[in-house]
């Protein structure tokens, strides 16, 4: 009993080189083929963070000494192991989604940005999410809220007065989703999806779409989830899916014709957004000086 005792004690210790020899290999395919190796990596980690878990779950439960061997803790582990793999395994938990979105965005910024370690260091974490910019400002990406409503303002006017709404009231939903242009919705590889409203890419959805890490709230606390969001190629075309969709699902928001706070206070009743503030903020929003021109009864 004690040469299998210690057979599987030294099986165990084996196990537990592998499991580090793992993680540098996990580290070198990324480093090699950091598009092909995310999901990859995001998996492994899911699985190694879900055995951290198991263990120390066991670590805290109480133990009987006449029910106690070194022989059951060691199938226990196989069998804690086996069960990790099992739940880890197809879509898995869900931490794998977020990682590998992470991932994706992050390796998107590394290979745009310049190779500068004490400058990507001193970069804050927000302006990492996001694609370098070059030279010129990239569309759709603005520097002021003027500049923003410049930028959509003409494809928000066709969409509004085609359904009775005041333009300034798409447009500062707009602004508010994207912080007036400063943060737009991208893809893994930093391209703009065009996407002003924060729609979400449903089942029947047709075209294409981006996985993004966002802010959720449930049961009044904030939440980190990775949701699926529809990409356009234009905001024209971003204006008319948001025409749709009010029509179809937030039938008493298109009726505020130029009121800022029935339009707010619909869109928030019809579970547009889970902030329970939202309404408030799309309310200020409104008041921007930089939508007057467009606050106008349709």
């Amino acid at each position: 009993m004690q040469v299998a005792q210690s057979s599987a004690n030294a099986s165990l210790n084996a196990k537990l080189a592998i499991d580090a020899q793992a993680v540098g290999d996990l580290r070198g395919k990324l480093a090699r083929d950091p598009q092909g190796a995310a999901r990859e990596v995001a998996s492994q980690f899911e699985k190694m963070f879900l055995d951290m878990v198991m263990k120390s779950m066991r670590e805290a439960t109480p133990k009987f000494d006449e029910l106690e061997s070194d022989t059951v803790g060691m199938f226990r582990g196989m069998y804690d192991q086996q069960l990790s793999q099992t739940l880890t395994s197809g879509k898995g938990l869900g931490l794998a989604d977020m990682i590998t979105a992470q991932l994706n965005k992050l390796n998107g910024v590394q290979s745009a940005a310049t190779p500068n370690p004490a400058r990507q260091a001193a970069l804050t974490p927000q302006v990492l999410a996001q694609p370098a910019k070059p030279a010129a400002p990239a569309a759709g990406v603005s520097s002021s809220a003027s500049d923003f409503v410049a930028t959509v303002g003409s494809a928000a006017v066709d969409t509004a007065r085609a359904m009775g709404l005041s333009p300034h009231l798409m447009l500062a939903h707009a602004a508010l989703e994207t912080g007036w242009g400063k943060k737009p919705i991208t893809d893994a590889a930093g391209n703009n999806t065009h996407n002003l409203f924060g729609i979400k890419a449903s089942r029947d959805w047709q075209g294409k779409t981006a996985d993004i890490v966002t802010t959720e709230y449930i049961d009044g606390k904030a939440q980190k989830r990775v949701e699926t969001f529809r990409a356009y190629d234009s905001y024209a075309q971003a204006f008319q899916d948001y025409g749709r969709l009010l029509s179809k699902r937030y039938g008493e928001a298109t009726q505020a014709g130029a009121d800022a706070k029935v339009f707010a206070t619909e869109l928030q009743q019809g579970g547009y957004a889970t902030d329970p503030s939202y309404a408030n903020k799309l309310s200020r929003v409104a008041e921007h000086p930089a939508l007057k021109a467009y606050r106008a009864a349709a």
